[in-house]
Formats: structure tokens, C-alpha cells, sequence
């Protein structure tokens, strides 16, 4: 998949890491991946937002989600790995959340906006480039992956201690297509943006539906995900395999306080 046209023409720059180049954007040739998400309410999803103008998108009236998504990237420019994101939809730069709907036109138009809480990953190039260029909240951790008939499991642990198992279904295919993930973290009081574009030759989504079940552990993270009260079935989910991805660098910062604009650029890191 190297020579597909998705990456045709993209233009890149290389930077040294520590001695070895990196070009960006980075890209994932052959990947799997699989998301649900679990309701939460969205008093306690503020709890865990970084900036007051992050608004949870609502699926109804007090409602939002928490985002469990699961990549397993088997061919990369940065070398396979895997990867689990424990995530908020949100809405940024603030504007109308309308309870329901704006969750459908999400998932309708497969354009994602998140708020990403957690990211652990299974190599420490993805961990170094991650921290380094994104300031994504990453960590070492062991994340699997099986196959359970019609299901595809994926445990998460650090040092030994289970995180969480979530047991998702392997959805029905769907038709080619492209989607978009824009996430947005925190760095120095100023709020960075970040896009993430994908291509799947099948991509499966469901809006409605048990699609998941979640089992935590004993682990720090596990406790702060059992404290918010999610629902433990997810109701929506994603799965593609096959799929391909451009992990851009960070285009777009905005002032914390102010959200004024500090700097946006589309062919340099901010």
C-alpha cells in the first residue's frame, strides 16, 4: 500500500530526532483500527477537559461520550506499533453543540474532533515523537490485539496491571471512503491542532447499537475512567482494516486565554 494515490504528491519535510531523520507528515500504510464509544455525562467529562472552551459533543441533552479507539498500525514510515486512544469529542473552536445532531453529522461525515486524554503506545519512537511534536499524553504500555470470532478484543496494560479489555464488534464492511480526526491538545497555555487524514478501503460504522463491552482493572487510569460512571456498552462504533493515514504535524495554535490565533501555518511546524 506504499504507492497507493492517498500518498501520492504529499509534500514532507525531515527533521533530525536525536540523529535519525523523521519525515512528516508521517504516514501509515497498512492499518486496523476499531472505536466505540461509552456515554458519560457531560459534568463529569468537563472534569477531565483542559480548557473551558472544549465543548463534549452531546448525543442527548447532559450526555456526551467517551472514545475508545484501537489502531493497530502494521506497516509505518516510524516502524508497526500499536496504539489506544482514550478520547472526548468535543467541539473547538467553540461553537453551537446541538444534543444529538451534531453527534450524527460527526459520524455521518467521518469527520472526528477530539479532545485526546489518554495515548498510550507499544514503542518509544512513538512515544518520543508523540510527546516531543504533539504533546499528546502518551505512555509505554503493552496493548494486544485477538480476533474472538465475530469480535476483535484489545487489552491495554502498563507494567503487568490491566487498564482495560474492550471486546468490540468486527462491524459488517462498508464502502471506501475517506475520514478526518482533528485533535487538539495542551502546550504551554496555548492549544494546539493537529489533523489527522485517513483512507479505508472498507470502513464500517454503526450509530446505534450494542457495538462493545468494557472491562477496567485496578489501574490509576482504570479507577478515573470507573469514576465518571460510563456506560460500559458502547452504543456506536468504527471498524477498518486496511485503512491508511497522514498524521500531520501541528498546524494551528491558539492562545489559552484568549483564543486569539498565535500562529498557523500549513506547511511548517508551529
Amino acid at each position: 500500500m506504499r504507492d497507493h494515490p492517498f500518498f501520492k504528491d504529499t509534500p514532507r519535510k525531515t527533521l533530525d530526532i536525536e540523529g535519525e531523520p523523521i519525515e512528516f507528515p508521517i504516514f501509515y500504510y497498512d492499518v486496523r483500527l476499531i472505536a466505540a464509544a461509552f456515554t458519560v455525562k457531560v459534568s463529569e467529562l468537563k472534569r477531565l477537559l483542559p480548557h473551558p472552551k472544549f465543548k463534549p459533543i452531546q448525543i442527548w441533552p447532559g450526555t456526551g461520550m467517551l472514545e475508545i479507539a484501537a489502531f493497530e498500525y502494521r506497516d509505518t514510515s516510524i516502524g508497526p506499533y500499536n496504539e489506544l486512544a482514550i478520547a472526548i469529542p468535543i467541539r473547538f473552536p467553540p461553537g453551537l453543540v446541538v444534543p444529538g445532531l451534531s453527534a450524527m453529522k460527526m459520524m455521518r461525515k467521518k469527520r472526528f474532533s477530539v479532545y485526546v486524554h489518554h495515548l498510550p503506545v507499544t514503542t518509544q519512537l512513538a512515544l518520543k515523537l508523540g510527546v516531543r511534536f504533539y504533546n499528546y499524553p502518551k505512555f509505554l504500555a503493552d496493548i494486544t490485539f485477538q480476533d474472538v470470532d465475530d469480535n476483535l478484543e484489545v487489552t491495554l496494560r502498563e507494567g503487568g496491571d490491566l487498564i482495560l479489555k474492550m471486546r468490540a464488534q468486527k462491524l459488517t464492511p462498508g464502502k471506501s471512503r475517506g475520514f478526518d480526526v482533528h485533535t487538539y491538545s495542551m502546550k504551554k497555555d496555548a492549544v494546539m491542532h493537529s489533523l489527522v487524514e485517513g483512507w479505508a478501503p472498507q470502513l464500517a460504522a454503526v450509530m446505534r447499537g450494542k457495538v462493545a463491552e468494557l472491562e477496567l482493572g485496578e489501574h490509576r487510569i482504570s479507577k478515573e475512567l470507573d469514576d465518571l460512571d460510563l456506560s460500559k456498552t458502547g452504543r456506536s462504533g468504527l471498524y477498518g482494516d486496511g485503512a491508511m493515514i497522514k498524521l500531520n504535524h501541528p498546524d494551528t495554535r491558539w492562545c489559552g486565554d484568549t483564543l486569539e490565533v498565535l500562529s498557523r501555518s500549513k506547511g511548517e511546524f508551529v
